[in-house]
């Protein structure tokens, strides 16, 4: 041939349509190919809709596990951030990832409270510093502590943090709620919105009875623009105890307690599976997960599966299993996996991915996720940039 032939150029929507498709790490990187490349990168819209396919693609999602580690000073903790695909297998590659440098930060964390959302990550260590992180592009963002902290710290028990996005004024929101009491919780709450970087507090937003002692467990759970959080309450010595979900839409700032039925089982746990609310509780012999239906009242069992004669039931059943506040510590679903099975991690790095339709099951470890990696997040890379400075 005499002379080469050019390339094509492609139509802007076809370019799109590929850098979609990719990690964020090439994106950042393919921003300084051309000028309309790094504007379309930039671009809010590009930056929702590849947000919106990490968060439904199970293999673009991944796991964040922290670590606490004791330094040789006494009391001088710091904390490590491991991540893996959310479709761990034996063969999974763990990396540690660059935690912010924060002077200061590290000095005394001996408690973390950990949550993602929409591609941010929301952490808050017991009486110092709270940051919004976007690991993906290595950035983040102080979090001044509530106002109720910093006026009477000592009035404030215990506090539980939440990360939801708002759709309608597109702004990330945290969810703080004091427990001000030891022996009958009182509440009060605060909402932070990043948008206009300041905290703010929301009265009557709590609408469970405060007359009877009531405990919130769990981690909250974010799934669209709400913030859901396990409660469990009692009104007598011996009484049994009674579960009920609490929803807080942070777009009308309204909340909704669901009673839990006593047929979801013991020792519940609550999950976002996709786009669904779900409880996994034991009933009898046998694992169940629960969804919470539309109408917000309604739970249906999705699936169940026996755990009789499977690793699982070996620290279900056995001496092995851990006690805490009355509670066993049987480990916890992570998620259901693209191929439909459940993956479950036991205790630290051992984790079993459950087939329940063959009721077969694989036990593997992750020797790189020490035993001390209690906190852990589902989350999704992102571009998010919020449109306010970084520290």
């Amino acid at each position: 041939m005499g002379s080469r032939t050019k390339n094509p150029n492609l139509p802007e929507d076809i370019v799109n349509s590929v850098l979609l498709k990719l990690p964020v790490k090439y994106l950042l990187r393919f921003k300084s190919c051309c000028k309309s490349w790094c504007c379309s990168i930039a671009d809010t819209e590009f930056m929702r809709l590849h947000l919106h396919k990490s968060s439904t693609d199970i293999s673009r999602q991944k796991f964040l596990f922290f670590i606490v580690v004791e330094g040789k000073i006494r009391h001088n903790f710091s904390f490590k951030v491991l991540s893996t695909e959310a479709s761990i297998s034996a063969d999974s590659k763990v990396v540690s990832l660059d935690q912010p440098n924060i002077p200061g930060l590290y000095s005394k964390v001996h408690y973390l409270q950990v949550c993602s959302c929409s591609g941010l990550v929301f952490i808050y260590h017991l009486g110092d510093s709270m940051i919004l992180w976007n690991p993906a592009i290595r950035k983040y963002k102080m979090i001044p502590k509530p106002h109720l902290s910093q006026q009477q710290p000592g009035l404030v028990m215990h506090s539980t943090f939440g990360l939801a996005y708002d759709f309608l004024a597109e702004d990330y929101k945290i969810l703080c709620i004091h427990d001000l009491s030891k022996t009958y919780p009182r509440y009060f709450v605060e909402i932070y919105s990043v948008k206009n970087q300041s905290w703010r507090t929301i009265d009557n937003i709590f609408p469970v009875p405060t007359d009877f002692p009531l405990s919130l467990l769990n981690d909250p759970i974010s799934l669209n623009g709400a913030i859901y959080i396990m409660a469990i309450s009692g009104k007598g010595n011996g009484a049994e105890f009674e579960h009920s979900v609490i929803s807080f839409d942070l777009s009308d700032e309204k909340s909704i307690v669901t009673p839990v039925p006593s047929e979801c089982g013991k020792h519940l746990k609550l999950h976002a599976f996709g786009d669904r609310i779900c409880l996994m509780g034991t009933v009898g012999k046998e694992i169940s997960i629960w969804s919470l239906e539309k109408d917000g009242k309604t739970w249906n069992n999705i699936t169940k599966f026996p755990v009789l004669g499977t690793v699982i039931a070996k620290r279900l059943y056995s001496g092995d299993a851990i006690f805490v506040k009355g509670y066993r510590n049987i480990g916890d679903i992570m998620c259901i996996k693209k191929n439909g099975n459940v993956l479950w991690r036991k205790h630290g790095d051992r984790f079993i991915e459950y087939n329940a339709l063959k009721n077969e099951y694989t036990e593997f470890n992750l020797k790189e996720i020490p035993q001390n990696s209690g906190n852990n997040t589902l989350y999704v890379e992102s571009l998010v940039s919020l449109k306010i400075p970084w520290d």
